[in-house]
């Protein structure tokens, strides 16, 4: 290759022997290590691959699982690692190595044995997620992203972490220690040291290491229990051993068989009672001793639903979910019927029958604010299981898949062992409840990108590409997943359709609103006196949520709140009385989207809000774009200067003129996102933006953290 050539196009003569300066190269992304496994090594991980793979209808699908599972091996991502994914796959270690760079959760270095993550998002930094991050690197002498010398504890800032109710929140190998302070977090960080067992706040048993941990994220499983954690030197007395997975110790709980197969359509029980037409619904039984069990479920009519959808023609279970009015409760609320009946039927001149169907339920729950998702998988996994055998049989699919965050072990250990318990009586597998209907279930663990919310961006991490979203058309109910005809919907969505086929229509539309009908999760955080997940019909306002919620903290006043999360355009305490529906808040002018409602006291500052926010979305950006990948990186810039160190009026036009770059002109919604709070903000909060020119921020942030409110830290939970 010879030398680059430059040319001065310049006016003035080229001073004498002068010569451009030549770019800096970007320095070359490596894996360390040496480039295969010992054979020993490599034939046990072969073993373990192998009914990975073969869970998949294409191989290349098993890619984010295997890089899992090679990270279990070394703790981070090597060179051997990579070679071995690529011959497991028929891949080119260039191809595996690019989507290992795109995902947060595959480490490119040496890991501890307990990876603990600080939430530094906006709702966690502004209740007190900064001071926790900088009392613990100042306690361990470390950096954010640094490991302890005795390798036993690496610490980094995370994003949102899907529990913002229960905020400021540390993870620790991406499972939940919720309402932290600096002093409990030293707490918990010395008791890793040590090898006190600790426990996650809402999880499966004690903590993992992060290289047990990473292997059960792949769907791996320990074939034994794992060794005993070696204590750090100066420990005083060894470690309890780590508790291996539920599924890895005792198989499923007896469960009542399926009826005989040789049965052409399920004999159907007398139907139950309906259930009052009132909320909860989806979290009735959250509080219940072994909520997430088969038996409880099957207590509260478990799998009714199911049976009758079975005994019915999926087109007409189509067509009374599309009666009932379900809207996705996923962000944008598009019909869940709807979108069902999208896919080719078999009486349709576009079916063919040769090509699958294919369900994917959309886990990727990562938005700031949003949170109902994870404890819905976590307490009644059953729940969204029966709802996924009948979205599948309705729309003729025999696969489904769902695609949780890989952040998040105790809900995807909950649910892989719902889905064997599903399995084992009969409600997964061939020939459903004897009614001839076959369909197999898939747990699919993400490995940390927001943008796989983004429904074909998740289609294609789901087939083991770079999470990135696609051109459409065409849309994935003509060519999704496997170019296949898929639907994908949310969690929330498809957990309430049991309730739709066991109760009926009209039960379902005598909640909410005619436009909005039925129940949904809002999730109150932030400075709320009881932040939690509050179920109620669609069309209840704030107000009322506050009430229940015991208002915003004592001494305190509403100054401004997101309805569906951070990319939904700010309100202010005059909008306390809109009907949270999808009608009522777009007419205010935002946007329902996950119902995230994050409430903001007059101790915070707008203009650092939205600048966590801002930068959320800039490290989220896939970069498949230019307006996204180049615009929020110069929000950021702006934002960062108006809050640390003052600017002029001037910075404020450019600041708008940015954002209308980004909004609107980004190839999926997350430049809109970005874009949301800026303008609304912009609107609503002008005058604190001129506030900050001088000098910049101007508000004490150690007035917004709840460590010295009064009560004590709140604590959330279902209400």
């Amino acid at each position: 290759m010879t030398d680059p050539v430059f040319v001065d196009l310049s006016t003035s003569p080229p001073t004498e022997d002068g010569a451009p300066a030549q770019c800096t190269p970007a320095p070359t992304i490596t894996f360390d290590g040496p480039s295969a496994y010992p054979t020993e090594v490599a034939e046990r991980l072969a073993e373990q691959a192998a009914p990975i793979i073969a869970r998949y209808p294409q191989a290349r699908s098993a890619l984010l699982p295997l890089l899992h599972l090679v990270q279990s091996e070394d703790g981070h991502i090597t060179r051997a690692g990579i070679e071995f994914c690529a011959g497991q796959l028929d891949l080119t270690a260039a191809q595996v190595a690019s989507v290992a760079t795109f995902y947060s959760m595959y480490r490119r270095s040496p890991t501890g044995e307990y990876l603990v993550g600080v939430c530094t998002n906006t709702l966690c930094a502004t209740l007190g997620g900064d001071e926790i991050l900088r009392a613990v690197c100042d306690h361990l002498g470390v950096q954010p992203g640094d490991t302890t010398s005795d390798a036993r504890i690496t610490v980094e800032h995370v994003e949102c972490n899907a529990a913002c109710d229960f905020a400021p929140v540390v993870m620790v190998n991406w499972e939940f220690f919720d309402n932290q302070t600096p002093e409990s977090t030293i707490e918990l960080v010395e008791d890793l040291r040590a090898g006190v067992g600790v426990e996650p706040a809402r999880g499966t048993g004690r903590v993992r290491s992060f290289r047990q941990t990473e292997l059960e994220l792949a769907g791996a499983g320990p074939a034994t229990p794992p060794p005993p954690v070696e204590p750090a030197p100066s420990a005083t007395k060894p470690p309890p051993p780590v508790e291996p997975a539920p599924s890895a110790t005792k198989p499923p709980p007896p469960v009542e068989p399926a009826p005989s197969a040789t049965r052409s359509r399920v004999e159907t029980p007398e139907p139950p009672e309906p259930d009052p037409p009132e909320t909860p619904v989806l979290s009735r039984h959250w509080d219940e001793p072994e909520s997430w069990s088969l038996a409880n479920h099957l207590r509260h009519n478990g799998y009714r639903g199911l049976r009758t959808a079975l005994d019915t023609p999926p087109a007409d279970v189509i067509e009374m979910v599309k009666a009932s009015g379900l809207r996705g409760r996923g962000g944008a609320g598009f019909p869940v019927g709807m979108k069902w009946s999208f896919i080719p039927q078999e009486e349709s001149p576009d079916a063919e029958p040769s090509i699958p169907h294919y369900l994917v339920v959309n886990a990727d729950e990562s938005e700031p604010g949003t949170c109902k998702d994870m404890p819905l998988m976590l307490l009644t996994p059953h729940t969204l299981i029966e709802g996924v055998i009948i979205a599948a049989y309705a729309i003729r699919a025999h696969h489904a898949f769902i695609y949780v965050r890989g952040e998040v072990a105790s809900v995807l250990r909950r649910l892989r062992t719902a889905v064997d318990e599903a399995y084992a009586a009969g409600y997964l597998g061939t020939d459903i409840l004897g009614s001839g209907f076959d369909l197999e279930l898939v747990v699919h663990a993400g490995a940390g990108a927001y943008i796989c919310g983004e429904e074909t961006a998740l289609l294609d991490s789901l087939e083991g590409r770079r999470g990135q979203p696609r051109l459409r058309p065409p849309f994935p109910a003509v060519a999704g997943l496997y170019a296949s005809p898929t639907v994908v919907n949310n969690v929330e969505s498809i957990a309430s359709v049991p309730s739709i086929i066991r109760n009926g229509v009209d039960w379902f539309r005598s909640m909410g609103t005619e436009k909005s009908p039925g129940f949904t999760l809002y999730s109150l955080s932030g400075h709320v006196t009881h932040p939690g997940q509050y179920e109620a019909p669609l069309g209840i306002t704030l107000r009322q949520l506050l009430e229940r919620a015991g208002g915003v903290r004592a001494g305190h006043e509403l100054k401004f709140w997101t309805p569906g999360g951070s990319s939904t355009p700010l309100l202010t305490p005059e909008h306390l009385d809109v009907p949270l529906d999808y009608e009522g808040v777009g007419a205010a002018g935002s946007m329902l989207g996950t119902k995230a409602l994050q409430i903001f006291d007059e101790t915070t500052c707008v203009v650092g809000a939205v600048l966590r926010w801002t930068e959320f979305y800039a490290h989220e950006s896939c970069g498949k774009c230019t307006p996204c990948r180049e615009g929020t990186y110069w929000l950021v810039q702006l934002l960062h200067r108006l809050e640390h160190e003052g600017g002029t009026t001037a910075d404020l036009d450019t600041l708008a003129d940015v954002t209308n770059s980004v909004v609107g002109k980004s190839f999926c919604a997350l430049g809109d996102g970005a874009g949301s709070p800026i303008v609304s903000s912009l609107k609503y909060f002008r005058e604190e933006y001129l506030a900050h020119l001088d000098h910049g921020c101007p508000f004490d942030h150690s007035l917004s953290t709840v460590f010295d409110s009064p009560g004590g830290n709140p604590t959330g939970g279902v209400r």
